[in-house]
C-alpha cells in the first residue's frame, strides 16, 4: 500500500506540473459596421438604441386573429419543432464530452468450476472445486493539454449555435406567418372589391339597357358594358388561385390544416405606430442567426486545440480491485483481495503529418467560420436597408394612390352625371369605372406592400420573439466548463 501511496502522489505531482490548455482562446472579432442604414430617416421611423422592447412586434397590428396564428405556429410548427430536437441532441452530446473528462469504472466478475474424477477401487471419487471474483475496474485519462476541455468548449458553442438557429427559425415563422395573413387580408380585399364593383357595374348595365330600349343608346355600349362586367368577373380568378395558395401556406406554418380558424377579414390591418429598428451594430445581438455564426466560429477555434492536442502525449491511469475466492466446495477456500494501479505514457512520435494535417484543416475551417460570420452580418445588414427602402417607397405609393382613388371617384360620378345628359360617350363612363376599380385594387395592394414591408423590417433588424432563451448551454455545464 506504500508504494501505491507514492505511485498516486508521484502523478499528483506529474499532473499539477503539467495541465495545460493548448490552442488559441476564443476572442469576439471586431467587425466594422456603418454608424447607420441608408435610408432610415426615409422609412418614417425612430431609430432608437434597439429592438429589444418590441417583441411580439406583430401586436402592433393590432388584430387579434393575427396574434392567435402566430402564438399557434410558435407552438406548433413542425421545422420548429425539428430544430428544438436538434439542439436536445446538441446539449445531450455536451454532456457526452464532459464526461469523456472523468474517470470510468466498470464492475466486473466471474466463476469457473473444476470437476476431477479420482478412481480409487472398488469406489470412485469426484470432487468438484469452483473460483470466483468480483471487482472494480478504474481508469482514467488525465487531459493534460486541454485537448478534451476544447472538445467540451466546442460541443458547447455547437449547443447555443443550435439553439440560436431555433431562434432564427422562430423569427422567420413569425414574419411568415404575418405575411401570408397579410396576403390572405389583401385578396379577399381584392375580391370584396371586385364584388362591389360587379353590383355598380350591373346596374349600369341595366342602365344602359334601358336607354337602349327607348332608342337613347347604342347597341355598342350595351355589348360594351357586358364585356366589362364579363372582364370584371375574370378577376377574380387569379385572386382566388393566391388566396388559396396563402391559406394552404399559413396552415403548413401553424402545423396545422386552419380549417376551424375564423376567416381573415377583407381588410388589410395599419400597424400603429412607426417601425423602431435600432442601428446596425445591433444586428451583431440581435440577430440570431449572426450571432448563431459567431457561435460557430468559436466552435471552429475550439476545435483546433482539440487538433493540437492529439501532437502531445497522452497519460492514462488504469487500476483494478479485485476480491476472489479459490477452492470452493472445498475444505480450503482460500481468498484475496487484489489491488493494482499502473500508468502508461502513449507518445506520438511518426504518422506521416497526418496530425499537422488535421490542425492544418481546423484552422482552415475557423478562418471559413470568420468570413461566414461576417458575410452573415453583411446580408443582415443589406436585409434592414432593403426592408427601409421598400417601406420608404410603399408608402409613398399608397399616399399617391389614396390621391388617385378620391380622384377616380369624383370622376365616376362626373362621367355618370354627362352621360345621363348625353354630354359624353358611355366609353368615358366605362374608362372611368376601370380606372377607379384598377386604382382601388392597387391602393389595397399599396397598403398591403406597406405592411408587408413594416413585417419585413422587424424581421431583418432582430426584433425578438418571446420564446425560450438561447443559451443552449446549462448552467450545469458552463460551471463544469469554466
Amino acid at each position: 500500500m506504500t508504494r501505491a501511496r507514492m505511485l498516486v502522489a508521484g502523478v499528483g505531482l506529474l499532473l499539477s506540473g503539467c495541465l495545460a490548455t493548448v490552442g488559441p482562446d476564443y476572442a469576439p472579432p471586431d467587425l466594422e459596421t456603418p454608424a447607420a442604414y441608408r435610408g432610415g430617416a426615409d422609412a418614417g421611423g425612430r431609430l432608437p438604441e434597439g429592438a429589444a422592447a418590441h417583441a411580439a412586434w406583430w401586436r402592433g397590428f393590432g388584430d387579434a386573429r393575427l396574434n392567435a396564428l402566430v402564438a399557434r405556429a410558435l407552438a406548433g410548427n413542425l421545422e420548429i419543432a425539428a430544430a428544438r430536437a436538434r439542439l436536445a441532441e446538441a446539449r445531450a452530446l455536451v454532456g457526452v464530452a464532459a464526461a469523456a473528462d472523468g474517470p470510468t469504472l466498470d464492475g466486473t466478475g466471474g466463476a469457473d468450476a473444476d470437476a476431477r474424477l479420482l478412481r480409487d477401487p472398488p469406489r470412485d471419487q469426484e470432487t468438484v472445486t469452483g473460483t470466483a471474483r468480483a471487482g472494480l475496474a478504474f481508469s482514467w485519462g488525465p487531459d493534460l493539454f486541454g485537448g478534451q476541455r476544447r472538445a467540451v468548449e466546442a460541443a458547447a458553442a455547437e449547443a447555443r449555435r443550435r439553439a440560436l438557429l431555433r431562434d432564427d427559425l422562430r423569427r422567420e415563422v413569425a414574419a411568415d406567418v404575418v405575411r401570408r395573413y397579410l396576403d390572405i387580408a389583401r385578396d379577399r380585399a381584392g375580391l370584396d372589391l371586385i364584388d362591389a364593383s360587379l353590383e355598380v357595374q350591373r346596374q349600369t348595365l341595366g342602365l344602359v339597357r334601358r336607354r337602349f330600349r327607348a332608342g337613347l343608346a347604342a347597341a355598342l355600349d350595351v355589348s360594351r358594358a357586358e364585356a366589362q362586367v364579363a372582364a370584371t368577373r375574370a378577376r377574380r380568378g387569379p385572386l382566388r388561385t393566391g388566396l388559396a395558395e396563402s391559406e394552404a401556406a399559413l396552415a403548413v406554418l401553424v402545423g396545422g390544416d386552419g380549417a376551424d380558424d375564423p376567416p381573415v377579414p377583407g381588410a388589410v390591418p395599419a400597424y400603429a405606430g412607426g417601425p423602431d429598428i435600432g442601428l446596425p451594430r445591433d444586428l451583431l445581438r440581435a440577430r440570431p442567426d449572426v450571432r448563431a455564426a459567431e457561435a460557430d466560429l468559436a466552435r471552429a477555434t475550439a476545435e483546433i486545440g482539440v487538433a493540437e492536442a492529439a501532437l502531445y502525449p497522452r497519460l492514462t491511469l488504469p487500476g483494478t480491485l479485485t476480491l476472489s475466492s479459490t477452492g470452493l466446495g472445498t475444505a480450503d477456500v482460500v481468498r484475496s483481495l487484489v489491488a493494482t494501479l499502473a500508468a502508461s505514457l502513449d507518445i506520438p512520435l511518426l504518422d506521416g503529418g497526418a496530425r499537422r494535417g488535421r490542425i492544418a484543416a481546423a484552422e482552415a475551417r475557423a478562418r471559413e467560420a470568420l468570413l461566414a460570420y461576417r458575410a452573415t452580418l453583411v446580408q443582415a445588414v443589406a436585409e434592414v436597408e432593403t426592408a427601409l427602402g421598400a417601406l420608404a417607397a410603399a408608402r409613398t405609393r399608397a399616399d399617391d394612390l389614396a390621391e388617385a382613388v378620391t380622384a377616380s371617384e369624383t370622376a365616376v360620378g362626373q362621367a355618370r352625371g354627362l352621360y345621363a345628359q348625353g354630354l359624353v360617350g358611355f366609353l368615358d363612363v366605362l374608362d372611368a369605372e376601370r380606372t377607379r376599380l384598377d386604382n382601388r385594387q392597387a391602393l389595397v395592394t399599396a397598403r398591403a406592400d406597406v405592411a408587408r414591408a413594416i413585417a419585413d423590417l422587424y424581421a431583418a433588424a432582430g426584433a425578438p420573439v418571446p420564446g425560450p432563451g438561447a443559451d443552449g448551454v446549462s448552467r450545469r455545464t458552463e460551471g463544469r466548463r469554466s
